[in-house]
């Protein structure tokens, strides 16, 4: 075998390599991002962490109804295609899945990771920290999106389109729903107003929920996870079309069942 055949079957092994990690990637990102996501909102449950997820809900909901309204179809070459078992039926533009990641990962870098970073001991360490998770969930989310490309479930305009709505949706909700700039002239920030409702109305131990244990103090009621977790699932793009496939197929079942009564009704 000569030096050059060897080369190549190296790189050959390589790309293969980095196509089953693409698939892997490509296809885990919706449930690995929410459950994620919920992970962090179960062990937190905090404000902040709660108007978070409360924004990428939005966010996710307002890339559907621009999907509805825009009715973009996705590349042809998907009907043809082998690689997606699951075909979704509804628009291309906006990507949701681009939406959410360039939100989820905007969001969680900016309204958690750095601001933890910048208020605890070892500043520089925390901030090299979070710059090396920014730089992995960008990878992340890159890697995420060229599956969606490559196998053609969207356009790389509409991959476009969605990460950029997702980038815009999430700064102005860290604006002016998570944060707000003070009124005076000090630089000290305080909370938006968003989290001003939540921390009033949804969080233990605020002026409605006294009561509460004081291990639940400040914190969402971890029974409260049953909504966002019912909200998320229908929301999330696999997990709806999942959902939509089983509903159809329960449908069809019972018009088959109905058309068999039918034809014994007739035969008697």
């Amino acid at each position: 075998m000569t030096l050059a055949s060897s080369n190549s079957n190296n790189n050959s092994d390589d790309d293969e390599l980095f196509e089953r990690a693409t698939t892997l990637i490509g296809k885990s990102a919706s449930s690995l991002v929410s459950l994620s996501f919920l992970l962090l909102l179960s062990t937190q449950r905090d404000a902040i962490t709660t108007t978070l997820f409360i924004g990428s809900i939005l966010n996710a909901i307002s890339g559907k109804i621009l999907k509805k309204i825009l009715n973009h179809d996705r590349p042809a070459e998907l009907k043809l295609s082998d690689r997606v078992k699951l075909k979704p039926s509804d628009g291309g533009m906006p990507s949701s899945h681009a939406m959410s990641l360039s939100f989820i990962g905007t969001v969680i870098l900016f309204g958690v990771i750095v601001p933890t970073a910048t208020t605890t001991i070892n500043n520089n360490n925390n901030m090299t920290s979070s710059i090396i998770a920014g730089v992995l969930m960008l990878i992340y989310s890159a890697i995420a999106l060229r599956y969606r490309v490559r196998d053609h479930l969207h356009t790389m305009d509409q991959i476009i389109v969605g990460y950029g709505l997702g980038l815009t949706n999430a700064i102005i909700w860290l604006k002016y729903a998570v944060f707000s700039s003070s009124n005076n002239n000090n630089d000290d920030a305080v909370v938006g107003p968003v989290v001003s409702m939540v921390q009033q109305y949804l969080i233990s131990g605020s002026s409605s929920s006294s009561s509460s244990s004081s291990s639940e103090t400040n914190q969402f009621p971890i029974v409260g996870l049953v909504v966002p977790i019912l909200v998320g699932v229908l929301v999330v793009g696999s997990f709806e079309r999942r959902i939509g496939v089983w509903l159809s197929k329960e449908r069809k079942g019972v018009v088959d069942d109905d058309d068999d009564n039918d034809e014994d009704d007739k035969m008697k």
